[in-house]
């Protein structure tokens, strides 16, 4: 009785992907009807000459560790407190998700009118403070790659701290009993049960927010639409298939992406040595 169904969805997940495969291999421009043949891997060869996307390639990089990194640090630290909070949890709870729930476009156009160097909140409050003198263009050249992090950081910590939440509302009891009849300190009790028993967890987090970072596109769009040294493979791919109309070599683009983040998510998985064996 599904079938018709699982078909369909197949197809329409299915064709897409497909067409940017046989696409990759193609000279294909819109603007120029009569260069439309097949390219072979002069598509990809492209790539490794394309200083723009190799360039790009190293900022989505840079973004990606620093964004990821702080933001398991703070979600780790906030899971922590949440799950040590009795009453009012759900409160709690719910004010610490509402960021990521947030769409990313609202958040994002919120932190611009935050940032703003003219009439933003931000420039306003540090000068009442004395602590500038003159409004900072958070989002010019030197400061707005740092500007979009933050904002990063601060919608997507959510996600990564329900993770965490829910990775320690799993681990018994009885181990930290066991381990304080040991003499165990708060240290020893987090590196030694709480850190093993939390690794498969880390590792979901990890996995899904680089994935996610490294094709960030939506919140970079609204803050700098890619100026500024801010843009991201993913930026670069739009300008080539959208304002460039070179389907060709977009197509091989986004190709090169999935193969990326493909082979990263395989590599996070290995380092973390995430099996899918309860845990004991």
């Amino acid at each position: 009785m599904l079938a018709p169904s699982l078909v369909f969805v197949a197809l329409l997940g299915a064709f897409p992907v497909l067409s940017q495969f046989v696409l990759s291999f193609t000279h294909y421009n819109m603007k120029f009807a009569d260069e439309r043949g097949f390219a072979g891997l002069d598509n990809f060869a492209r790539l490794a000459t394309d200083a723009t996307f190799l360039q790009d390639f190293w900022q989505t990089v840079y973004f990606t560790v620093i964004s990821v990194g702080f933001e398991l640090a703070f979600g780790l630290a906030a899971a922590l407190a949440l799950n040590r909070i009795g009453r009012g949890r759900a409160t709690v709870s719910t004010s610490v998700v509402l960021p990521w729930a947030l769409p990313t476009v609202v958040a994002a156009t919120m932190w611009s009118l935050i940032l703003n160097d003219r009439m933003g909140l931000l420039n306003s409050v540090l000068v009442r403070l004395g602590a500038i003198d003159t409004p900072v263009v958070w989002l010019g050249p030197g400061l707005a790659m740092g500007s979009i992090i933050l904002a990063d950081v601060w919608k997507t910590t959510p996600f990564v701290a329900i993770i965490l939440l829910g990775g320690l509302k799993s681990i018994p009891d009885q181990y930290y009993e066991a381990a304080a009849l040991d003499g165990a300190g708060r240290w020893h009790l987090f590196r030694f049960v709480t850190m093993p028993l939390l690794r498969p967890f880390i590792a979901i987090a990890l996995l899904f927010r680089t994935m996610d970072a490294f094709r960030i596109f939506d919140i970079i769009w609204v803050l700098t639409g890619g100026a500024t040294k801010t843009e991201t493979l993913s930026i670069y791919i739009y300008r080539v298939l959208f304002r460039y109309s070179d389907l060709g070599y977009g197509s091989a683009m986004t190709v090169a992406l999935f193969l990326i983040v493909f082979l990263m998510s395989l590599g996070l998985l290995k380092i973390m040595k995430v099996t899918r064996e309860p845990l004991q």
